[in-house]
């Protein structure tokens, strides 16, 4: 980047140099979201691609799209299908939707997926790729009504992206390895999360257990918050350290 007279570096530079001295989660959400902003982004989701067993959720490090939107995603496994996504077969660069758009041959399924997006008033998204040393992909994903996606921007997108990422996952991991005292589980949130260690789904759980998958979700989620967790699999760690199952 070239400092002189750009506004864009300026910024990028600004910006981690702030995050750097920031370590409380919600300080560095809120410092990534005000500077997201400024590019004319509203909502952003920040995740790690679920590996063998593991769904969307497990991955989420950041989301602040609405309740409605996220429930049908998660419900209708959409990472599945969702061509943003499939676009990371190809392409390991930043992407946006519309580049999606203009560059494959959606089909009607998928062209749906990237259309629920305008019921919430985002006209377009930017996909940007982290990639570790293992091979593991993590996404930054800012989306708005009329973001800034210029070549400069979406450099200064990446940057502050790939920043952003280890921000969260240093937070997350920080919270996660205090060990406060916890509520004790449920019988329920004990069973499911039996089948959680066993590598079973909601939609499995709830077959097993003759209960719908959103209500596995709902139990996972309330046994997460006791063991003061953020990730399903770290709750399953804390809730076989704390006695409440066992392998």
């Amino acid at each position: 980047m070239t400092f002189e007279g750009d506004e864009y570096a300026k910024r990028t530079l600004d910006f981690v140099q702030k995050l750097q001295q920031l370590s409380s989660y919600d300080d560095i959400c809120n410092h990534i979201m005000k500077e997201i902003e400024w590019f004319g982004f509203t909502c952003l989701t920040s995740f790690t691609l679920p590996g063998p067993g593991l769904e969307v959720k497990d991955g989420i490090m950041f989301n602040n799209r609405p309740p409605d939107y996220t429930r049908r995603y998660y419900e209708k496994n959409y990472v599945l299908h969702d061509p943003a996504v499939k676009e990371l077969r190809r392409n390991l660069n930043p992407y946006t939707w519309t580049d999606v758009r203009n560059t494959r041959n959606l089909t009607k399924s998928e062209k749906t997926i990237l259309d629920e997006g305008v019921e919430f008033r985002w006209r377009d998204g930017l996909i940007i790729p982290i990639v570790t040393l293992t091979g593991q992909v993590s996404l930054f994903c800012p989306c708005g009504p009329d973001p800034n996606l210029s070549p400069r921007a979406r450099a200064a997108l990446e940057v502050i992206g790939i920043y952003s990422h280890h921000a969260l996952k240093r937070a997350l991991m920080q919270m996660e390895r205090t060990e406060p005292e916890h509520t004790p589980l449920t019988n329920r949130e004990r069973e499911i999360l039996q089948w959680v260690a066993a590598g079973k789904s909601d939609s499995e759980i709830g077959e097993i257990l003759n209960i719908s998958g959103t209500t596995v979700a709902s139990h996972v989620e309330n046994a997460k918050r006791k063991l003061n967790t953020f990730r399903r699999t770290y709750a399953v760690v804390q809730a076989i350290r704390f006695g409440e199952i066992t392998l």
